[in-house]
């Protein structure tokens, strides 16, 4: 067994996967300096590659007994749900009408989702209205579960008995090998609609995680750590993986949440405006007084809104990798991500052949330059659901890139190809702001012919060089990434980021309106992180007037803020004025009575500190030590105005937050 050595270095061992790269860092616990990086690509086809790849060249000369703690973040949630990519799911839905379904939205949010009604469901009170049908369940499964991959139940009231979805649950686990997900597992709220979606959703992202996380435990084994594993949230926590695996829809913003960690751990900072620009996405948020402000009714990613706590961050599609589309004229980013060409050039040297081929002979507009590579491993697992599916899994050579005109140029073509890449079976390769990086000079780590090749071909289209065409998207990416700053400097208000012909010279480079000169200034400092943010975000800063941090170790931020998180418990408890001199004192842990608002409020934080007290020490068994906790406690009151010395209190809410730091 490996038994650490007490006096060896307390290392934690934060691994963050993108949709690019995986970054891995090793962090001193005492003094919170970084010991050693490394980067790696991702390897979407088998996660595990990329992950054994950053840990392997992370550990070459480090004893595997100083590592105490390893902690994970990711993007994969939040770029599969940017993106739409996920597996397809059974939604069970007990107790609902037309118009909750309608109004849940998942038929519209994902079109490849099964949708059943059954009855069951219980009232506003918990009392059955109708029992539980598991004759129509039967039907549905018996026609419709060879059809997905992981079932979603949500039913009626379940938040105050949750017995038809545990039901429901446990009939799918007995009769088939799907995984399940449950709405009263992950949401406490009585929105039943919306928790239908946050359940979809993370029964759709249930695999993506779950091989994640069984990635990183494959890697970590064949090291010979002997450490537990954690999961960053999205609200900036560590959970243990297992209880990860079972609701990834947590992980939604797990890597811009690190991020933020990150950047504090690297800077001292306590106040500042980040920006983590990664490969799909690009995520902006802001810490004051040293603590990320927390979305109270849940985030929204991709347009969906969730029941996820979650920081409060604006996240868009667009990274180093979007994809670069254009018409005559005007340059577009993402939402979608591609293999940059300068990458796909790296092993597959013919590329710039056939790009230079296409430029004497141009394919239709939306194929050219794009390159279809098929993930062998998903291919094969994986069931065509049409001919013409079939006849494109035939045609894509394994391993090695096919130019998308090849294969699929007609409207019925594309659809299927759509699936497939949603499916993960095959991914696109294109144009992408990093090969712009690379055309430019501003970037060299890939094969720079590629890029050139790629802007020569895009550049076609509209007229322009490879120099301007590239130039335009980097100008596009600086533009896009500015408005992403600024709204949240505006406090979220996109309407003045948008509407606004000022903000809009500015973020555009012109700095003019008419006659008049115009600029912005940020009041606070901007922190660019991960990869791509030493190559756009001077041009971003400069354009609105901002003071730029890019600390050392800013491209493996996240793996740094995965490394020095901290487990977090949130408790509350509400106090409610019965009449003068008479206050209920309500929490989790049941009722209690009060005459005094004074000894109420003080009654009502002690049973919030002694909750997360007990869920602390719940979060952090089996992962070792633990720092001691550091706590924040808010109180919220309501009183009368014309009311002396606190006499008329109508009702306060204490809000408690209890945090420490593992292995410290």
């Amino acid at each position: 067994m490996n038994l650490p050595d007490e006096n060896s270095r307390k290392l934690l061992l934060g691994v963050d996967t993108g949709g690019t790269f995986t970054d891995a860092v090793l962090l001193d616990s005492g003094t919170q300096e970084v010991v050693h990086s490394a980067k790696a690509l991702t390897t979407p086809d088998d996660l595990a590659v990329g992950v054994s790849n950053a840990l392997g060249a992370i550990m070459t000369e480090i004893s595997a007994s100083e590592v105490r703690l390893v902690s994970v973040s990711t993007t994969l949630a939040t770029n599969a749900v940017v993106e739409g990519r996920g597996g397809s799911v059974l939604v069970v839905v007990v107790g609902f009408d037309e118009k909750m379904v309608e109004r849940a939205g998942i038929a519209h949010a994902f079109p490849d989702a099964v949708i059943a009604k059954i009855g069951g469901g219980h009232d506003h009170y918990g009392n059955e209205v109708l029992p539980l049908d598991l004759e129509a369940l039967d039907e549905v499964l018996s026609a419709r579960a060879s059809d997905v991959t992981a079932v979603a139940v949500a039913a009626a009231f379940a938040v105050r008995n949750p017995s038809h979805e545990n039901a429901v649950r446990e009939h799918v686990l007995a009769t088939t090998d799907l995984p399940v997900t449950t709405s009263s597992a992950l949401s406490d709220s009585l929105d039943a609609p919306r928790r239908a979606l946050t359940t979809a959703l993370n029964a759709r992202l249930l695999g993506r995680i779950r091989d994640l996380i069984a990635a990183v435990e494959e890697s970590v084994d064949s090291l010979g750590i002997e450490a537990p594993i954690m999961v960053t949230k999205g609200d900036g926590s560590l959970a243990v993986a297992s209880d990860v695996a079972r609701r990834p829809i947590e992980t939604v913003l797990s890597g811009p949440a690190a991020s933020i960690v990150g950047a504090a751990t690297l800077t001292g900072l306590e106040d500042f405006i980040l920006s983590d620009v990664g490969g799909t996405t690009t995520d902006v948020g802001r810490l004051r007084h040293g603590r990320p402000r927390l979305v109270d009714d849940g985030a929204t990613v991709g347009g969906w809104r969730t029941m996820v706590e979650a920081i409060d961050v604006r996240t868009t599609g667009i990274g180093g990798d979007s994809a670069v589309t254009t018409d005559k004229s005007t340059v577009m980013l993402g939402p979608t991500r591609r293999v940059p060409l300068s990458l796909l050039a790296t092993d597959n040297p013919g590329v710039i052949d056939v790009l230079k081929a296409q430029l004497g002979n141009p394919p239709p507009r939306d194929a050219a330059g794009v390159f279809v590579v098929s993930q062998p491993n998903r291919v094969a697992t994986y069931t065509p659901v049409s001919a013409v599916e079939q006849r494109l899994l035939a045609a894509i050579p394994t391993g090695a890139p096919i130019p998308l005109a090849d294969i699929a140029v007609g409207a019925v073509q594309r659809k299927a190809l759509d699936e497939l890449v949603s499916k993960g079976v095959a991914v696109l390769a294109g144009f992408t702001p990093s090969d712009a990086a690379h055309t430019l000079g501003r970037q060299t780590m890939w094969d720079v012919g590629a890029a050139v090749a790629g802007a020569e071909l895009y550049g076609w289209y509209t007229g322009d060089d490879a120099a301007t065409f590239a130039s335009c998207v980097y100008a596009e990416m600086a533009r896009r990434s500015a408005a992403c700053v600024l709204e949240v400097a505006f406090d979220g208000d996109a309407s003045i980021v948008l509407d606004d012909p000022i903000v809009a010279s500015v973020i555009g480079g012109t700095g003019k309106v008419g006659a008049v000169e115009v600029s912005l200034g940020l009041a606070t400092p901007l922190i660019a992180v991960g990869g791509p943010a030493g190559i756009f975000y001077e041009e971003v800063a400069d354009r609105i007037g901002a003071s730029l941090v890019l600390p050392e170790g800013y491209a493996v931020a996240n793996a740094v803020g995965a490394a020095a998180g901290s487990i977090v418990v949130r408790t509350s408890a509400e106090v409610h004025g019965d009449g003068p001199g008479s206050y209920r004192i309500v929490t989790l842990g049941g009722t209690a009575r009060a005459d005094d608002a004074d000894e109420a409020i003080e009654t009502a934080t002690e049973a919030a500190r002694s909750l997360a007290e007990a869920a602390l020490i719940a979060r952090a068994e089996g992962i070792g030590e633990i720092g001691p906790p550091s706590e924040v406690i808010d109180v919220t009151r309501h009183d009368d105005p014309n009311a002396a010395d606190g006499k008329g209190l109508y009702s306060a809410k204490i809000r408690f937050e209890l945090r420490a730091r593992p292995c410290a």
